[in-house]
């Protein structure tokens, strides 16, 4: 089972159309409707949106979609401008940085495959295999952005076994959907106290994910939990944290996958179908992402969908605020540099910043049994900068104490630095092309 799970991990270098690092769909129906899928049916590919939602699949069905994602991540940052360079006897190992640099992890392939199977009037059972988040990015020799040739790469695949039963003689459907994860972290950077070769990680874990739907006339109503999956990275956070010079974060090699609350309502009139989904994604309360400082995520997706009897028509927008929050740079001592420098490995290395995303797809009816699908996403442009100056104020006490300076001195030349920040601008556009076969 782990090299079926891996197949759906190694091909990509992840920096996909997210929620956090979380994707907003699960397969081209659900991308086509910006994520919607709480209270809205998409057959087989439904395990992950709302594992009630499988409940649609009349015999048997199979879903497989390919996702290729082309991530603009471009990063800039000053923070080590007035530490001395190592060649000057000095602690920082780079030149001054000029200019923003484009990270090389610009295209990913995910693949995503589905498939139910109806076991008799009230219950439905299925299986999926499917990429379901990730962040990278590549800045090695890339000396004139400043971030410190950073190389990131999350990799989150998912196992997931739902399964739906609808009560008799009602519109209620409930299922639960035991979920094995595998994931991949490998972090890469040369900072003034190490340069790292850290290998890739991997982390096999276990969740489980319930959900409810309910119906009403034309009306659909449903609800969905996910449980927090925790992920061990052995060595790849703390080596980080230690060469970053970070002490307070508590949660170790631990990056776990937050839990999620969600609720959906959908209405249908003629063709046209229009769906709500909100979700919250809690990062705040879970390992690794905590100590960084994320905060709780609220999602907002809207979809809509037209049948035509050879074809169908999708739309959508989805919003989520960044997770990721600007911490006192300025507010002295360790933990003014400790504060500044998870500013700056949250935007180097973890830019979860994109907001908005607008959706289209659809579907052509290749025969009664065979759809063939696609999606598109595209991500405008966001630019956050945060405050590093705590970390410039460090670096340049280093460099002075490097060159022999007491620590009095060193201490006022840090004091007498200039402010100093990172930013990053990241756009997206993603291609999801997919087909169904109903037997």
């Amino acid at each position: 089972m782990k090299k079926i799970v891996l197949l759906s991990t190694v091909v990509s270098t992840m920096l996909l159309a997210t929620n956090g690092d979380v994707m907003i769909g699960h397969g081209p129906k659900s991308t086509g409707m910006a994520g919607v899928g709480i209270a809205v049916s998409h057959g087989a590919e439904s395990a992950l949106s709302n594992a009630a939602m499988i409940r649609s699949v009349k015999n048997s069905e199979f879903t497989g979609s390919a996702t290729m994602f082309a991530p603009d991540v471009n990063f800039a940052s000053n923070a080590g401008a007035n530490a001395t360079p190592a060649e000057q006897g000095g602690a920082y190992p780079n030149s001054a940085p000029t200019s923003f640099s484009k990270s090389d992890a610009d295209f990913s392939i995910i693949p995503d495959f589905s498939y139910a199977t109806r076991l008799n009037e009230h219950t439905v059972v299925g299986l999926t295999i499917d990429g379901t988040a990730g962040l990278g990015v590549d800045y090695q020799g890339k000396r004139s952005s400043g971030a410190f040739d950073m190389q990131t790469a999350l990799q989150i695949a998912k196992v997931g076994v739902p399964i739906a039963y609808t009560l008799p003689n009602s519109g209620l459907t409930l299922a639960v959907e035991p979920i094995m994860q595998y994931s991949t972290l490998k972090m890469n950077y040369m900072t003034p106290m190490g340069a790292s070769s850290n290998s890739e990680e991997s982390s096999v874990d276990f969740g489980f994910e319930l959900g409810m739907a309910y119906d009403i006339g034309n009306w659909t109503f449903g609800a969905v939990y996910q449980s927090i999956i925790k992920s061990n990275y052995k060595g790849n956070i703390s080596n980080a944290l230690r060469d970053f010079g970070i002490q307070s974060i508590t949660s170790g090699d631990n990056l776990d996958q937050p839990a999620e609350t969600g609720v959906g309502i959908a209405y249908r009139k003629d063709r046209s179908t229009f769906g709500l989904d909100y979700r919250s994604i809690h990062w705040r309360d879970t390992k690794g992402y905590e100590d960084f400082g994320w905060k709780d995520q609220d999602v907002i997706a809207v979809g809509y969908r037209y049948d035509a009897p050879s074809w169908v028509l999708r739309l959508g927008y989805n919003h989520g605020d960044s997770p990721i929050r600007e911490r006192n740079a300025q507010a002295g001592g360790q933990e003014g540099y400790e504060n500044a420098a998870i500013n700056f490995f949250n935007l180097s290395g973890f830019p979860a910043t994109v907001e908005d995303h607008y959706t289209i797809g659809g579907d052509y009816k290749l025969a009664d049994n065979l759809d063939l699908s696609f999606a598109f996403v595209y991500s405008p442009e966001t630019t956050t900068t945060f405050d590093t100056t705590g970390m410039t104020q460090g670096m340049v006490m280093q460099g002075a104490m490097a060159q022999g300076a007491s620590e009095a001195d060193a201490g006022a030349a840090a004091a007498g630095a200039s402010g100093s920040t990172a930013s990053v601008a990241h756009s997206q556009k993603a291609l999801t092309l997919g087909a169904t076969y109903r037997f």
